[in-house]
């Protein structure tokens, strides 16, 4: 049990649980100067429900001491039992990312190759602008899994009667009952609480000043994508780098929402929603997915990218801004209408010469074919009206 009296700990960071901890006896505090993510998602099937795997890094830092804890304890929160654990090379990270500033300087060339037409701002665009039940047992522990540097303990809880024994198991331990309000919303939706402890290496007493992490994968199913935020509102303004990719669009207004959310940083006036790849995903990616994620028989991925300087600055209170949040941060899979433009944009495709020329050029051709049709058609009825007005007057 002695996880789970480590996620009590955590779950005892003051009015508000955070997602790093340091220990009780040490006089320091713990923050996070950023985190970088990548998830890649599967869309549920008639066969199979959504799945998705997160490779997750947090940057740790100490401070207000002089010293460094013996260990450090790290909670997230994941919508259903997780189904795998690994750790990834850093690599992998980079390899995300840079799968977007691929598409993305696709995407902006193939803009400017095309005819400059504007397209109309009352048709519709795939771009858009922005920036209780009773248990037998209420607390179940699963056995430890050991991944790298990673110690992982899932604990589940059953039912809103588990805040009681949550509270209860805290105070027969002689520490403070965390505040409920924050709890339900993880309870009440059947979250697992997974408990990350994180040890010096062999022969060293405590951890260095700012920890070097491998990322975490970690695997489980769900119908929509999903970053752990809300448990992390402890953990100062931290800087985030998100990249989301999927095998089907992601919902337009979905994404836009989130980037407001996580205060995203826009990239231009018009931020290119669901970019689009038809090659195998980086290998450094492809080699710490599971088959289950990575292997599709026509590659199809969707690419999306959010990256931010902070999301949770404090308010005039001191309160931390995800301490607002009602619900954490899930993004709706779409459908064929949340692609961007069919016509100017086709990401990595190959295509030849005349296909390329037709999709930079077709929307003009169309536009002022048919301007060029109307304009005939009006004046060839205004040289009609003139003869038979001439043909009457004579």
């Amino acid at each position: 049990m002695k996880y789970l009296a480590l996620l009590m700990v955590l779950l005892n960071a003051g009015a508000l649980a955070a997602c790093c901890m340091v220990p009780r006896s040490y006089s320091g505090d713990v923050d996070q100067a950023a985190q970088q993510v990548v998830i890649l998602h599967r869309a549920k099937t008639d066969d199979a429900p959504g799945y998705q795997e997160m490779l997750i890094r947090v940057q740790p830092f100490f401070q207000g001491a002089q010293g460094n804890p013996e260990y450090i304890a790290w909670v997230i929160t994941v919508p259903s039992k997780p189904l795998r654990y690994d750790v990834a090379d850093k690599a992998a990270l980079q390899a995300g990312a840079d799968l977007h500033e691929k598409l993305f300087q696709l995407a902006r060339r193939q803009w400017a190759d095309r005819s400059q037409f504007e397209w109309p701002s009352w048709l519709p665009s795939g771009m858009t602008e922005r920036g209780m039940e009773d248990a037998k047992s209420l607390l179940t522990e699963d056995a430890a899994v050991q991944v790298g540097p990673y110690t992982i303990t899932p604990v589940r809880t059953q039912g809103a009667a588990a805040l009681d024994e949550l509270n209860t198991y805290l105070q027969e331990r002689g520490f403070a009952a965390e505040d409920r309000e924050h709890l339900a919303y993880f309870v009440e939706n059947n979250f697992t609480f997974l408990c990350v402890r994180i040890t010096p290496p062999q022969g060293q007493a405590t951890l260095g000043g700012r920890l070097d992490l491998p990322p975490l994968v970690i695997g489980f199913e769900t119908d929509e994508l999903y970053y752990p935020g809300r448990f992390s509102s402890r953990q100062g303004n931290f800087a985030l780098d998100l990249t989301l990719i999927s095998d089907k669009p992601l919902a337009t207004e979905s994404v836009s929402t989130t980037r407001d959310r996580l205060k995203a940083i826009g990239r231009g006036y018009v931020q290119l929603v669901n970019l689009y790849s038809v090659q195998p995903l980086p290998e450094a990616l492809a080699s710490v997915l599971s088959e289950r994620a990575r292997m599709v028989e026509k590659p199809r991925w969707y690419v999306n990218r959010i990256q931010s300087e902070g999301f949770n600055p404090n308010d005039e209170a001191g309160n931390p801004a995800i301490a607002g949040w009602e619900d954490d941060v899930f993004i709706k899979v779409g459908d064929n209408t949340d692609e961007l433009p069919g016509f100017w944009y086709y990401g990595d495709l190959e295509i030849p010469f005349l296909e390329r020329m037709f999709r930079e050029h077709a929307m003009a051709v169309f536009f002022l074919g048919g301007f060029a049709f109307f304009f005939s058609l009006f004046v060839k009825t205004q040289l009609n009206r003139r003869k038979a007005q001439a043909k009457a007057n004579s």
